[in-house]
């Protein structure tokens, strides 16, 4: 179930970094807009910090 977890996270995040770039796109004010955007760019950190989480447990375990 970890290694499914390990997958899953990363496309939610995802599929939330798109709807914060949605919810930016149509935002009404700028609360909004800035809003969306940290979600985008949160979510793209914990993306490639996932990334790079999976390339460091492959070098320990080689």
């Amino acid at each position: 179930m970890k290694a499914l977890s390990s997958w899953i996270n990363p496309i939610i995040a995802g599929i939330m970094a798109f709807v914060g770039l949605l919810a930016s796109s149509r935002a009404a004010d700028d609360a909004f807009a800035v809003g969306g955007l940290l979600v985008f760019i949160g979510c793209v950190a914990y993306i490639f910090w996932t990334i790079g989480r999976h390339y460091d447990r492959l070098d320990t375990a080689h």
